[in-house]
């Protein structure tokens, strides 16, 4: 039922959505946003309508025609004899008795269109407490008269009141029985709407104020001409309003207000008489083939193909732990959704025009099938690492740097090639063979990326056992404390910002007490931008940076980060700590860490918590929202993929592709999150002189989204207007990314501070020593002073978070001095392992390679260890710096053969 809805319904509710969501991102007002959709819509849909009348009129007037004959037959035989008789004069007519359903086919098309409307605008959060003249709010009923405690909706009544008028005015001439029908629907949608938000009433109220007028204008002379001159003034008199009002000042918004004239005229030229019969048999009887092979085209790249590739790519990235299931299944809505778009519709819209418009559809959809494909091969390749919720890292930045010129090039590529194939489409039998090779050749690319994913997911059946895992996911206590013996924590937080630190604790003083006792260390580096090149030296040393790990070449990567990753708990486990490692980072080269690298070590306790602790209700509320966002947003990013760049921002929407209901990467957020404000119950406080180590990854920080200020929360729905942070002014926060690290960022060390906290309050507090520690930091450009010249290099980008706590310390301290995250085995193990020896190489674990010689960074952005898993690390796209002492200091740094 879901595929079916998908297919019939959907389609139909994306165009609302998107409609709704570019009118109020030039108009500003939800009300007359809502004015704008019903009347777009009902425009789109007049021809449609025209053709259901007209299909409703010839079924009237062959009943009347045969209605003699029938009325003789039924007065002059009985029984078997009356039905023989009135089956022979049926065929003699051509008539088939089911022909009578196509009186009904105007009610069949109102309840698509009423479903996709009722269903958006129900569920539409963003009305809520929107006032709109004299409705107080429109996610609500209306509520506008009151006799004491009793109130009354009057927009349904008055929607109703409309409704019966257009329908007398429309019905003049028509049987009692069909004018009968038509007022009971009006009732039916008066008992469906009453209580409704007064937001959809609004809607279907506008939308039968048109049908009102569409049935004024029919009883006029020439009633197209007034209508087409009416549509083009009022198009013309928005425009003008809309440039003088300064709500469009880009050409790409101008591009979007001449698309609305087209939908406004479009219609009516569509809709427009032929010197012929309108509807004549030989256009019900053209093959439908051509456009049908372009429609599956169209379906298998928008639907498969681009959604397929995009999931390959990472499958892992796109399973949720919580509740395993195939990403895979993203491939059934997307499918759905292009189905609906370029089989179901597109069919029923051709079948809808006369012959000469059909062959006009047949050309456009075939010139389409030809840009899209274009398109998706050659441009708009290179914009970013792609986040599971299909929203670009850097993608501001990718269009900054895509120029106009470049946009219009683009875009005059696309005419030539869609005016080549619009001319090329006489040669039919020509055309729908190229479009059949094609349709064949891509659903085989499909199909290798469906296997291909299926394969990599198959080798992923670890995966499948964190289900079963019932102490993470019942949140039983994973890790221990020690009251009376020795706690050690390294605790990294992917990408977490050194440089925050001091606006952090600047706007949150609480933060300075729960952090009383560590030492910060501005004067880091790591030395690499990604996580593949940072997080070998962060646990295991300066044996595992990228330089020091390249000279091992007849190793893999996998081993030697395997190797590193098990460097720290194995030494502490060899000296009688009770050890727990949670999500090592990329464990045997899996996004989702493989914690079979452990199973040789029985004493080590392991555990995957990213998505495998439950949220709270907000939170699951979040995880339902982002599902449906991607349910949605895989077609629409395939489409985003297929336009023409010039449109491309537009549909994009920072992510959201025009979605009412913006679903930020909330859940990879929450995901971390919810393990951050859980520390506490985690935590099993033991009254035993045992000492512990505790490992523990989490990516809050490198997930960010922006929560509710002042006070940092989860919310779907944001809204800081006019709230400031400390570091408003200070640093650069101009755009979306530097906002949402700011806020990641001091939501997760609030939430380690109530760890902190309880920490104190079970005396765990001074025997424990905690590093936090990040893996990399990201170029954010925030920082005037970490910004090189020569070489030029944003230090952001290597300047990861460190913070140490010792035993015993107090005082919350800073310290300069020159420091790397691969000095974290040696802070771990100092003053409780005498003497430590890596248990791999039996090399001595200590920092003296940091003075030894300058520090070697990559700045490569070869992320992906699917990709990057040889037995060196490809930094073929990135350069080598080295830096030595103070990393704020340019002369230190240069770049190193």
């Amino acid at each position: 039922m879901s595929l079916i809805y998908n297919i019939v319904i959907s389609p139909i509710e994306l165009v609302v959505e998107i409609l709704f969501v570019s009118l109020f991102n030039i108009i500003g007002n939800y009300g007359f946003s809502l004015l704008g959709v019903s009347v777009l819509i009902s425009l789109l849909t007049l021809p449609l309508y025209r053709r259901a009348d007209a299909i409703q009129k010839e079924s009237r007037k062959k009943q009347e025609e045969m209605a003699p004959w029938l009325n003789h037959i039924k007065r002059t035989f009985k029984g078997d004899e009356r039905f023989m008789m009135n089956q022979a004069y049926y065929r003699i007519s051509g008539y088939n008795p089911i022909y009578s359903l196509k009186s009904a086919v105007p009610l069949l098309l109102q309840i698509p269109f009423f479903t996709a409307a009722y269903h958006f605008l129900s569920h539409l959060a963003s009305l809520n407490g929107v006032s709109f003249f004299i409705i107080s709010d429109l996610g609500k009923s209306d509520a506008l008269l009151h006799f004491g405690a009793v109130s009354i909706n009057v927009l349904p009544v008055l929607m109703t009141l409309i409704n019966c008028i257009s329908a007398s005015i429309y019905l003049k001439g028509f049987p009692l029985k069909d004018k009968l029908q038509t007022y009971a629907m009006a009732l039916i949608f008066l008992a469906l709407l009453y209580n409704s938000p007064a937001g959809l009433v609004v809607y279907w109220t506008c939308n039968n104020v048109f049908s009102l007028v569409k049935n004024v204008f029919y009883r006029f002379k020439n009633p197209r001409k007034i209508a087409s001159i009416l549509c083009a003034v009022i198009g013309t008199i928005a425009v003008i309003a809309l440039f003088c009002s300064g709500k469009l000042n880009s050409i790409k918004k101008k591009a979007v207000v001449a698309l609305m004239e087209i939908i406004i005229l479009l219609p009516l030229l569509l809709s427009r008489k032929s010197k012929s019969n309108e509807f004549s048999d030989e256009a019900q009887n053209s093959s439908m083939l051509y456009a049908f092979l372009a429609g599956a085209f169209l379906s298998v790249l928008t639907g498969v193909l681009i959604p397929s590739a995009v999931i390959k790519s990472s499958p892992a990235e796109f399973v949720d732990l919580q509740n395993y299931v195939t990403p895979l299944h993203f491939l059934l809505h997307s499918a759905s959704y292009a189905v609906g778009f370029f089989i179901f519709w597109a069919l029923i819209i051709r079948a809808m025009l006369y012959k000469k418009a059909q062959h006009i559809f047949d050309a456009l959809l075939f010139s389409l099938a030809g840009v899209f494909l274009i398109n998706y091969l050659f441009f708009g390749k290179n914009m970013g690492v792609l986040s599971p919720f299909l929203a670009y890292e850097n993608f501001g930045d990718v269009q900054e740097t895509l120029s106009k010129k470049a946009q219009m090039i683009n875009l005059f590529i696309c005419f030539l090639i869609g005016s080549a194939l619009y001319t090329a489409f006489r040669f039919k039998k020509a055309a729908a063979f190229a479009v059949a090779v094609l349709l064949i050749s891509e659903s085989i690319l499909s199909a290798a990326n469906i296997f291909k994913t299926q394969r990599l997911l198959s080798n992923m059946d670890y995966i499948k056992n964190y289900k079963s895992d019932e102490k993470a996911k019942n949140e039983q206590k994973l890790f221990s404390l020690s009251k009376n013996g020795k706690n050690v924590i390294v605790f990294m937080l992917d990408r977490a910002i050194s440089g925050y630190i001091p606006y952090l604790f600047e706007e949150k003083s609480i933060l300075k007490e729960q952090f009383a006792g560590f030492t910060y260390y501005p004067n880091t580096i790591s030395h690499g931008f990604c996580t593949n090149y940072g997080t070998p030296g962060l646990f295991g040393g300066y044996e595992y940076t990228p330089a020091e790990m390249n000279k091992r070449d007849t190793e893999l990567l996998k081993d030697k980060q395997n190797e590193a990753l098990k460097v720290l708990p194995v030494l502490f486990s060899e000296n009688d700590f009770d050890v727990t490692v949670c999500d090592p980072p990329y464990a045997n080269y899996k996004w989702v860490p493989d914690l079979s690298i452990f199973d040789e070590y029985p004493k080590i306790n392991k555990y995957i918590t990213r998505g495998v602790i439950g949220r709270d209700e907000l939170a699951l509320d979040i995880d339902e929202n982002a599902l449906d966002h991607n349910n949605r947003n895989f077609f629409c990013y395939s489409i985003f993929r297929a336009l023409p760049q010039f449109f491309s921002s537009v549909f994009y929407d920072s992510g959201n592709y025009l979605s009412a209901a913006p679903a930020y990467p909330f859940k990879s957020f929450t995901d971390e999150y919810a393990v951050l404000r859980k520390l506490s119950a985690l935590t099993d406080i033991r009254g035993d002189k045992s000492n512990t180590y505790l490992s523990i990854v989490n990516s809050s920080t490198h997930n960010p989204v922006e929560l509710q200020l002042p006070d940092y929360e989860l919310s779907l729905n944001v809204n800081n207007a006019g709230l400031k942070t400390a570091a408003d002014g200070k640093i650069a926060m101009e755009n979306e990314q530097q906002i949402i690290h700011y806020h990641a960022n001091m939501a997760s060390l609030l939430a380690l501070g109530k760890w902190f906290d309880f920490m104190r309050e079970n005396g765990v507090w001074d025997n424990t020593r905690i590093i936090i520690v990040a893996d990399h930091g990201r170029g954010l450009a925030q920082f005037d002073y970490m910004l090189m010249k020569n070489p030029k290099i944003d230090v952001e980008w290597c300047n990861p978070l460190l913070m140490v706590k010792d035993f015993g310390a107090k005082e919350f301290s800073v310290n300069g001095e020159f420091m790397t995250n691969a000095d974290v085995p040696t802070l771990a193990t100092r003053g409780v392992i005498e003497n430590p020896v890596n248990p791999f190489t039996k090399k001595p674990l200590n920092n003296a390679e940091k003075t030894a010689h300058p520090q070697v960074i990559t700045s490569s952005g070869h992320w992906d260890t699917l990709k990057n898993n040889g037995t060196v690390f490809d930094t073929s796209d990135g350069h080598w710096f080295s830096v030595h002492d103070d990393i704020f200091d340019e002369a230190n740094w240069s770049l190193a053969e």
